[in-house]
Parts: structure tokens; sequence; C-alpha cells
């Protein structure tokens, strides 16, 4: 139980960094096809 905040912070640590990539990388893509004409949209 000693190296319980070690393990925990590094989870956090790991997880926010999981997260705060994804959230770039989806705002980016938004970002990126808004800049597409609606005939390159095949998702539309």
């Amino acid at each position: 139980m000693e190296d319980l905040g070690f393990i925990l912070a590094t989870y956090l640590i790991t997880f926010g960094s999981v997260a705060t990539m994804a959230a770039f990388i989806v705002r980016r893509g938004r970002r990126l096809a808004a800049q597409l004409p609606a005939e390159d949209k095949p998702w539309i």
C-alpha cells in the first residue's frame, strides 16, 4: 500500500494524456472536415 499514490498518479497521468490527445485529434478532424466541400464528404 506504500506505492498506492504513485500508482494512482501514473494512471491519472496516462489517462489524462490519452484523453487530451483524443480531444486534440477530434478537434483537428472537425476543423479539417469543415474545409472540405460538401461533395467530398461521403459521411453526410
